[in-house]
């Protein structure tokens, strides 16, 4: 029931955006690569909540670059929600970033009401974005704060699940240490 929620507010969200992209420039210098420790952001959802990345510490985190004119993101978004909603509790967060300078605000709310993850307008830090100039574009952040997935490209459940299971295995840290925001 719920995945046909979430495809009938992507259905009609396709409908509602046409296909044309966004001229966004990403290059904000050196790309967050896997190994590293993940570098400080903020993400500022569509109801103007501000969540620091020192406030996921400990979580394994999703940050999902999307846009809705994208089909690829709008097939890999069921199987994230589904994902989401088996995991709830496991200390994992979900973060679909819209690249669009003007998404369709009213398909974005409808798709929100139905999603297990929040949509952000914005994510405010240096080392992310879109990877190749692609989307969607993710980056995985493990419980100890290193990125273990920078990487374009879409998931199927399958792939999703297969990545992030052993992450959420793994053991929270007795005190986790965030990155500082800038």
């Amino acid at each position: 029931m719920r995945r046909r929620e979430v495809m009938a507010a992507l259905a009609a969200m396709g409908a509602t955006t046409g296909l044309a992209t966004p001229g966004l420039s990403w290059a904000r210098g050196k790309q967050a690569a896997v190994g590293d420790v993940a570098p400080p952001f903020s993400v500022t959802t569509f109801d103007h909540q501000v969540i620091k990345s020192t406030e996921m510490a400990g979580d394994v985190v999703v940050l999902n670059y999307w846009a809705t004119w994208c089909g690829p993101c709008r097939a890999e978004m069921p199987a994230m929600d589904q994902f989401m909603r088996e995991r709830s509790g496991a200390g994992l967060r979900i973060y679909a970033i819209s690249v669009e300078s003007s998404p369709p605000e009213r398909a974005l709310r409808d798709l929100a009401k139905v999603l297990a993850f929040p949509l952000a307008k914005r994510l405010t830090g240096k080392g992310y974005g879109k990877i190749d100039n692609a989307v969607p574009t993710s980056f995985v952040i493990d419980r100890q704060g290193v990125v273990r997935h920078a990487d374009s490209g879409s998931f199927t459940y399958g792939s999703f699940s297969q990545l992030l299971k052993p992450l959420l295995a793994e053991p929270r840290p007795i005190e986790a240490k965030p990155a500082q925001v800038a």
